[in-house]
């Protein structure tokens, strides 16, 4: 149902009246549509198949991104619901978990490996968000035809970039690349201390 009309049609009444039975008979199993995204959410995350077996942190990155994205593209309706309530659950953390443990090995500490798993995390709803609209063709476009080409010259030429795949692509690779910078900048760290009393001594 959302796949084919968007998240918002929803609704506990519209699953009733789907089902045949009477709103009320849906308390039981469901009785908020909170209740109902979080089983949505469940769903898309089991499809996700995310990465749950030790790997690397970026090939984590990699693969939880492409996953993500892949699952944008399979319910472009139903992947709202990965904005609205908080992915949790085991098959999440199991994913969560050996990323945590790709950081923390590569470098980070506790409180930077899970701010390098939470920015992939922003990073990649954010890209799946455009690419559902995409797929579903609700994509919102920035209108610069109406600008002023004198003032605007270079605003004025993106008018002309129209495939998204690039900036999905540029996106990911940036995240990429800030992620190593930063595990390179703590190992430098980490190494001056060490560094300094060799001098000393």
């Amino acid at each position: 149902m959302a796949d084919r009309e968007g998240f918002e049609a929803v609704t506990l009444r519209r699953i009733a009246a789907d089902l045949g039975v009477h709103v009320t008979s849906l308390y039981n199993h469901v009785p908020t549509r909170e209740a109902v995204t979080d089983g949505v959410v469940e769903l898309l995350i089991e499809e996700a198949e995310l990465p749950t077996a030790p790997v690397g942190w970026e090939e984590w990155v990699r693969r939880f991104f492409a996953a993500i994205g892949q699952l944008a593209v399979a319910h472009p309706g139903a992947f709202t619901a990965l904005q609205r309530r908080p992915v949790q659950g085991p098959r999440a953390s199991a994913s969560f978990e050996v990323a945590l443990d790709a950081f923390v090995d590569a470098g980070f500490g506790p409180a930077d490996a899970y701010n390098a798993v939470k920015a992939t995390a922003l990073t990649a709803l954010v890209v799946g968000l455009e690419r559902s609209l995409s797929e579903r063709g609700t994509g919102a476009e920035t209108v610069v035809g109406d600008l002023p080409p004198d003032r605007f010259p270079r605003v004025r030429s993106l008018d002309e970039l129209t495939d998204l795949e690039p900036v999905w692509a540029f996106s990911l690779e940036t995240l990429v690349e800030g992620l190593r910078s930063q595990l390179e900048r703590r190992a430098d760290e980490a190494l001056a201390p060490a560094a300094d009393g060799e001098r000393r001594g």
